[in-house]
């Protein structure tokens, strides 16, 4: 999907106020999260992460071989191929990572090819994000919500590793929902 500057903004505010119900989007995704240690603590950490890298989008040149990352937590960076450090850091973003290569086989993420995924102009994105929700019944459990254009079948690696590497237990595959479902929740 083509994601440009003015959806990227969209995102980026998403990221730190509630949306309201868009009456042109009639389908949202969600991903199920279970989270080790405290909701809250989970979720300023991805929408730290998706803050700085919506910035980063709208501010810098992704096209550069060698985009700066020092606007991105320290952890994340760290956490990522080519970040600079050699081990993540943080109890959380280890677990994490080993959960993610457990699920997918595939190790961490090379930072410049992650920040890649959120370039205004390519298409190798398949989602925006929506929200982060936690349900009436989720105990541990959070819901990502992105929008994802009514396609139930998208790309979103770039997202599973996030959404792993902030500390989650488990991540489940999508789901498609109506946004009336996403409204009932309580945004974390």
């Amino acid at each position: 999907m083509l994601h440009e500057i003015e959806g990227v903004e969209q995102e980026r505010s998403r990221v730190s106020e509630r949306p309201e119900i868009d009456p042109d989007v009639p389908l949202l995704s969600y991903v199920e999260v279970a989270v080790a240690g405290s909701p809250e603590a989970y979720a300023r950490r991805l929408r730290e992460v998706l803050a700085a890298v919506y910035d980063l989008a709208v501010r810098e040149d992704l096209d550069e071989e060698v985009v700066p990352v020092d606007t991105l937590p320290a952890w994340f960076v760290g956490v990522c191929r080519g970040g600079g450090g050699t081990e993540p850091t943080e109890e959380f973003a280890a677990e994490g990572l080993a959960g993610y290569t457990e699920r997918t086989g595939s190790g961490p993420w090379e930072i410049q090819d992650w920040l890649s995924r959120f370039h205004p102009e390519l298409e190798s994105r398949g989602w925006a994000f929506w929200d982060l929700t936690h349900p009436k019944d989720g105990g541990d459990r959070l819901r990502l919500w992105v929008d994802t254009w009514g396609e139930s079948f998208f790309a979103w690696e770039e997202l599973r590793f996030l959404a792993y590497v902030c500390g989650a237990r488990s991540v489940a595959d999508p789901a498609l929902a109506e946004p009336g479902a996403w409204a009932e929740e309580a945004s974390v």
